[in-house]
């Protein structure tokens, strides 16, 4: 099976925008889950957002870091965008004891990643928002929000 890869930003200078980002999405319906998952982020998380290039494999990201540490990063995608999100060996105990609470989606990109000595490197694509609820769970599950800041997507 011949694997699909994604249109990305892949021209390192000048970086774009977040608007420009948006546009480059197009579509609609990725665009409002783009939005609110940052919104989410940066109303839950004290984590420095970074547009930032990846290199020529990966291409244009936008990140959250924090003390040279990625909570998660993000890659825009036309009508959709990716998300890589590591669990390290605790996180993955974490996600095995609920993961009867998560959508078959989440449960397979989780037992299709491959266990690397550096973590489970997962690559979660979404086009929309009904993904984002569940999507923020795998987000506490590596790091608990802020507990001044309890903003989660319903």
């Amino acid at each position: 099976m011949e694997t699909q890869i994604p249109e990305r930003i892949y021209q390192e200078s000048p970086l774009p925008n977040l608007e420009e980002i948006r546009k480059f999405i197009k579509s609609k319906k990725a665009v409002k889950a783009f939005d609110s998952l940052l919104e989410f982020l940066d109303n839950n998380y004290n984590f420095e957002q970074e547009i930032y290039f990846g290199g020529v494999k990966f291409g244009v990201m936008l990140r959250y870091r924090r003390n040279g540490k990625t909570l998660i990063s993000i890659f825009p995608e036309k009508n959709a965008f990716s998300v890589i999100l590591i669990y390290g060996k605790k996180e993955v105990i974490i996600f095995n004891s609920q993961r009867e609470s998560f959508d078959t989606y989440f449960t397979s990109v989780f037992d299709n990643t491959p266990q690397l000595h550096d973590g489970k490197w997962m690559l979660i694509t979404i086009k929309d928002e009904s993904l984002l609820p569940e999507l923020a769970k795998m987000i506490m599950i590596k790091k608990s929000i802020m507990k001044e800041k309890r903003n989660a997507i319903d």
